[in-house]
């Protein structure tokens, strides 16, 4: 009972805190997280936006003004468990999720139902990504490969 309660509050905490929708603002994305930690440099995506999120660091690729992807890892970068990647997938992209396989080891991918958002986990760093179809396209398909080379 005790860890059904636990469990129940992570989700609550985490949904209230560690969410922006792909294809808010940087405006809504400040009101949201609070001021930004500044630009974080990465390999994949170039410069991305920085937040701090209760339990999470988000980094948020900001296309033509508005969030086109957000980077999730836990403060203390451990594996993401099923529901906090299930409640995080939900948070950021109402609807339903399904499951896809993937030729990549270590990564999972989701995509939502009416194919608009893409969700990868990379189980082997412990980061979320999800994003617009179009970014996903454009950028995470790179991603994916690059870390089948690895």
């Amino acid at each position: 009972m005790k860890r059904m309660i636990l469990a129940g509050s992570l989700v609550v905490v985490i949904t209230s805190t560690a969410h922006a929708l792909i294809g808010e603002t940087e405006s809504q994305l400040t009101k949201r997280y609070g001021d930004s930690l500044g630009d974080i440099p990465t390999e994949a995506f170039g410069s991305v936006r920085g937040f701090m999120a209760t339990g999470y660091v988000v980094g948020i690729a900001i296309v033509d003004g508005v969030s086109s992807m957000e980077m999730f890892s836990k403060n203390n970068r451990s594996e993401m468990t099923p529901t906090e990647i299930e409640t995080l997938l939900k948070a950021n992209g109402p609807g339903e999720w399904i499951s896809e396989s993937i030729n990549q080891p270590n990564w999972k991918r989701w995509r939502r139902v009416d194919g608009t958002l893409v969700g990868l986990y990379d189980a082997k760093r412990h980061f979320l990504y999800i994003s617009s179809k179009s970014f996903y396209d454009a950028q995470g398909a790179k991603l994916e490969k690059q870390s089948h080379t690895e």
